[in-house]
C-alpha cells in the first residue's frame, strides 16, 4: 500500500466515525460518558494527578556529591609547595545523607496528595454527572410542556372553529371567541419562551460536554421508578462508605498527620560525610608522605526561633480542622437527604394521585362540558375552566415527574453511587 492509499484509507474511516457519531443516539447515558472523557476540568486535574506521581520522586532529596579541590597551606609570599611540610594539594569529597525515615515520609506525604486528588477527580465526575442529568430532565420537560402547548393550541382551534359556527347562527357570543382566542394566542406566545429555554439547556449540557454549544440534543421520555427505597439510614451509611467528597476529606486528614510526622522528622540532622587526600611535595631532602583524612558532620538542631514546633502544631491544627469539616460536610449530607427523600416521596404520591385520579377526571370533565355545550346545555365559561383546569393538571404531573427525577438524581449524588 502507497502512501496516496494509505491517507485515502485514514480519510475513509476517519469520515466513518464522524458520520456515526453525529447519527448516533444522544441519549443520557452517551452523553455522561461523552462529558467524562471530554470535560477539560476532568482532564486539568488527570494531570495535577500525573504531576503528583513525578513529585513523589522529586520530593525524596539526596544532595548531589560535592568534590573540592583546595591549594593549601603555602607561604602568602611565595605561594609554593616545596618550602612547608604542610602545604599541599587538597582533594575533598563530601556526600550529605538524609536522616533514616526523612524521604520516606516525604513521598509519603506526596502519596497522599495525589490520593487526595483522585478522590477529587471522582467527585468531580459525580458533580457533572449531576449537572448533566438535570439539565437533561429539564429538556424532556422542557419539551414535553411544549407538546402539550401545541396539543391545547390545536384543541382550541377545533372550539373556535366550533364557536364560529355556533355564532353563525347566533348560539355563541363573539367574547367567547375572543376569550378562546387569547387563550390560544397566549398558548402560542409560550412556545418562544420553550424555544429560547431549550436552546439554554442544550447550551449548558454541550458546554460540560466540550462541543459547539449549538449540537442538538435527542431525548427520551422519563423513566420513573416509584418503588425506590429510601430508608436514610442505609442511605447515610451508603454515603459514608461511597462519597468522594468525604473520602477526600479523611485522606486530607490522613495528609495532615504525614506532615505532622515529617515535621517531627525534619529536625533530625542530615549527616555530612567526607573524604580527603592531600598531595604533598618533598622538601629538600626531607620526603613527604601523602596525607589522607575522613570524617562527617552534622548541625545542631538548637531552633532557637521555634520553627519546628511551629510547624508541629500547624500541621495539628489543620488536621482537627479537617477532621471539624468532615464532621459538618457529614451534616449537610444528611439534612440534603432528608429533604430530598421527603421531596421524592411527595412528588411520588402526586405523581400516583394526577395519574390515576385527578388527570383523568378533568380530562372527563372537560370532554363533558365540551359535549354539553354543542349541544347548547352548558355555557362557554364552564367549558373555559374545564378547559384551562385540564392544561394546569396535565403541565403539574408534568412537572412532578421532572421533580422526582431531580430529587432521585440529587440522591444518587449525594451517596455516590445509583439507587
Amino acid at each position: 500500500m502507497n502512501i496516496m492509499e494509505y491517507k485515502k484509507l485514514l480519510l475513509f474511516i476517519l469520515l466513518t466515525v464522524v458520520s456515526f457519531s453525529l447519527f448516533a443516539d444522544n441519549d443520557l447515558e452517551i452523553l455522561i460518558n461523552k462529558a467524562m472523557v471530554a470535560n477539560p476540568e476532568i482532564s486539568s486535574i488527570e494531570f495535577q494527578i500525573e504531576a503528583l506521581n513525578e513529585k513523589e520522586i522529586f520530593v525524596q532529596k539526596l544532595m548531589d556529591p560535592m568534590f573540592a579541590v583546595e591549594y593549601s597551606n603555602v607561604p602568602y609570599d611565595t605561594w609554593k609547595l616545596d618550602e612547608n611540610p604542610m602545604s599541599g594539594i587538597q582533594l575533598k569529597l563530601m556526600q550529605t545523607i538524609p536522616f533514616p525515615g526523612k524521604n520516606r515520609k516525604r513521598k509519603a506525604i506526596a502519596e497522599s496528595e495525589g490520593q487526595v486528588k483522585s478522590y477529587e477527580l471522582a467527585e468531580l465526575k459525580i458533580q457533572l454527572k449531576d449537572k448533566v442529568k438535570k439539565a437533561y430532565y429539564q429538556l424532556v420537560l422542557n419539551r414535553e410542556l411544549k407538546a402539550i402547548s401545541l396539543k391545547h393550541i390545536s384543541l382550541l382551534e377545533d372550539l373556535i372553529e366550533t364557536m364560529i359556527n355556533k355564532y353563525e347562527i347566533g348560539k355563541s357570543a363573539q367574547s367567547d371567541i375572543l376569550r378562546m382566542t387569547l387563550m390560544k394566542e397566549k398558548l402560542l406566545d409560550d412556545l418562544d419562551d420553550f424555544e429560547q429555554k431549550e436552546s439554554e439547556i442544550q447550551a449548558t449540557i454541550n458546554s460540560v460536554l466540550n462541543r459547539d454549544v449549538n449540537t442538538f440534543i435527542n431525548t427520551e421520555n422519563l423513566d420513573l421508578n416509584l418503588d425506590l427505597d429510601l430508608d436514610l439510614d442505609p442511605l447515610l451509611q451508603t454515603a459514608i462508605q461511597n462519597r468522594p467528597l468525604l473520602k477526600k476529606i479523611e485522606e486530607t486528614s490522613n495528609m495532615k498527620r504525614l506532615i505532622f510526622l515529617s515535621a517531627q522528622s525534619e529536625r533530625l540532622p542530615d549527616i555530612t560525610l567526607w573524604a580527603g587526600y592531600r598531595i604533598r611535595k618533598d622538601i629538600g631532602t626531607m620526603g613527604n608522605v601523602d596525607f589522607a583524612s575522613v570524617g562527617f558532620s552534622f548541625p545542631i538542631p538548637l531552633d532557637i526561633k521555634g520553627r519546628t514546633k511551629a510547624k508541629l502544631n500547624n500541621a495539628l491544627f489543620m488536621e482537627k480542622a479537617v477532621d471539624e469539616s468532615y464532621k459538618n460536610v457529614l451534616n449537610k449530607i444528611s439534612e440534603m437527604l432528608i429533604m430530598a427523600t421527603s421531596g421524592l416521596e411527595r412528588q411520588k404520591n402526586k405523581i400516583i394521585n394526577y395519574n390515576n385520579n385527578l388527570n383523568p377526571d378533568a380530562e372527563k370533565v372537560f370532554h363533558s362540558e365540551l359535549k354539553s355545550y354543542e349541544t347548547g346545555r352548558a355555557n362557554f365559561a364552564d367549558l373555559y375552566q374545564a378547559q384551562l383546569q385540564l392544561i394546569q393538571f396535565e403541565k403539574i404531573l408534568l412537572k412532578s415527574k421532572y421533580k422526582f427525577k431531580m430529587y432521585e438524581t440529587t440522591i444518587e449524588t449525594l451517596i455516590g453511587e445509583k439507587l
